[in-house]
């Protein structure tokens, strides 16, 4: 598959078939999000790999997203905005660490589809609970939460939601007839 079918293929899922992950694909999606591109080549994210059922269970609970505990593993993403605020000031903190973030997410998303995997990004996540049943430091912040496995029922695209190109395109300057 190449780039542009995993990104017209990809879409989210949220029910998984019991079936389990290979090391080696978990290895390989986690890699691709790690050469995702990062404001001044900082990368101040860290994965967290959650495979134990209760903690799912509980993760999907938090974040108000019933099912996605069928996933075999949920990635944990969380970000150090200090790293980032020590060199870009608050723009770091505030706007580079979600960037950052978000570009780890895609590349991981992407390299699921490419799997054959499904996945969801879900954002919705309450900071605390979560942080305590990880045992994460306070300094980090979590930004996503990304259950993967293999999709129960055939992922439907909802292409009708998309705007049109033209409706989101502009040449030389905005609204430019």
């Amino acid at each position: 598959m190449d780039v542009y079918q995993a990104i017209t293929k990809r879409s989210t899922v949220y029910s998984f078939l019991d079936k389990q992950i290979k090391e080696e694909i978990l290895v390989k999606l986690l890699d691709a999000a790690r050469m995702s591109p990062a404001a001044g080549s900082i990368h101040e994210y860290e994965f967290i790999i959650v495979g134990n059922k209760a903690k799912k269970t509980e993760i999907s609970k938090i974040c108000l997203t019933p099912k996605i505990d069928s996933a075999p593993y949920m990635i944990v993403v969380i970000c150090d905005p200090e790293k980032l605020k020590s060199i870009f000031g608050l723009d770091g903190e505030e706007v580079f660490c979600v960037e950052n973030v978000s570009l780890a997410i895609e590349n991981l998303l992407l390299a699921a589809t490419n799997e054959g995997l499904g996945s969801a990004w879900i954002a919705t996540v309450k900071q605390e609970p979560i942080k305590q049943l990880l045992k994460i430091p306070d300094k980090y912040i979590v930004r996503g939460v990304i259950p993967l496995g293999y999709p129960s029922e055939e992922p439907s695209k909802q292409t009708q939601l998309l705007p049109k190109l033209s409706e989101i395109t502009h040449v030389e300057s905005f609204n430019n007839e």
